[in-house]
């Protein structure tokens, strides 16, 4: 099982010209990538042949990301490996009891998605009519639209996530009018721009705790000796699941959503013995869509790769689940 630069397409959210070179730059990163996804598929793999309990699986698991997130830091390090304006000790900064930001919509004549820590509206935005600005339009309405059902007579969106056992736990926020305006020290609100706010700390680490949990429930079932995980909608859609948990629970202020796709590719490889080829949006689309439209995303755009040549992907999840559901009681431990 081989992870290669396929399974990481470019962001549209990075592509902020209209160069064609400057793209074919960055999509150069995805080989970096897949590059640290193999080496922490190798020792995931090692740890995990050596473990016998669901518990020890998620400590497996764990360890993992944090192998994966010194990783980013040290990828930091390089010219090519950072964002424009980050610095490298921004790469292993939690967030801690702050907040992240993620600006989009066509507010401030931007249109545009703004990068994760960018100073919103000073001037920083994606040219117009490149991927990233049409992809920031595009979450902007998504947001509208979630405001105009679910929140119209309010500026702030809290995004409920429902757990395996049926319990929900707060996630991030969705903000606008007055309520962005006093995030961003603003004296007035801008029409048509959102934000995206990250969630409290302790339910940040509750998340990423039942991402981990899911990784080890469907490791458990491969160790078994299932071989049919790849065709199992329940266990497919467990690990979107698990998928929306981790974005809905970042911890570092630069490097998160990287973090996040190595640690999603390499748990898909060794779970169902395929690399998945990710949605360029996918950190984004959780952020924004709410966990039901991200299930939907996913199913439509998140493919998996041939196992003997990492390419010709094929089609996403059903739609539809089965009658069997993973399931954990709300009192089980969680590691």
């Amino acid at each position: 099982m081989t992870i290669t630069a396929a399974s990481f397409p470019t962001p549209d959210v990075v592509k902020t010209t209209n160069n064609p070179a400057i793209w074919d730059q960055q999509a150069r990163f995805a080989t970096l990538q897949a590059a640290g996804a193999n080496e922490a598929l190798q020792q995931l793999s090692s740890r995990l042949d050596r473990v016998s309990s669901e518990l020890e699986r998620q400590m497996v698991f764990i360890q993992t990301y944090r192998d994966l997130a010194e990783w980013r830091f040290r990828l930091a390090g390089r010219a090519e490996g950072r964002r424009p304006g980050a610095l490298p000790e921004q790469y292993r900064a939690p967030i801690g009891i702050g907040r992240v930001r993620d600006a989009f919509g066509r507010g401030d004549d931007q249109g545009s998605a703004q990068p994760r820590g960018s100073a919103v509206g000073q001037g920083d935005g994606p040219e117009p009519g490149s991927p990233a600005s049409r992809l920031g339009l595009r979450l902007g309405e998504l947001a509208e639209a979630r405001f105009e059902a679910e929140a119209p007579d309010r500026d702030v969106l809290q995004n409920q996530v429902r757990l395996p056992s049926g319990e929900t736990i707060d996630g991030n926020r969705l903000l606008r009018g007055t309520a962005l305006a006093e995030e961003l020290g603003r004296d007035q609100p801008v029409d048509g721009l959102y934000c995206a706010v990250t969630g409290e700390l302790q339910d940040r680490r509750a998340l990423q705790r039942e991402a981990f949990a899911t990784f080890a429930e469907l490791e458990t079932a491969r160790a078994s000796g299932r071989t049919d995980l790849l065709d199992d909608v329940d266990a497919r859609r467990a690990f979107v699941d698990a998928e929306y948990f981790l974005y809905q629970g970042p911890e570092y202020q630069r490097g998160s959503d990287a973090t996040i796709r190595s640690l999603v590719a390499v748990a898909h490889t060794r779970i169902f013995g395929a690399a998945p080829q990710l949605p360029q949006d996918i950190d984004l689309m959780a952020y924004v869509a709410g966990q039901e439209a991200f299930h939907s995303h996913v199913n439509r755009t998140q493919a998996v790769l041939s196992p003997t040549t990492g390419s010709s992907p094929r089609p996403g999840l059903s739609q539809q689940p089965s009658a069997r559901r993973h399931h954990r009681s709300a009192g089980q431990e969680r590691g």
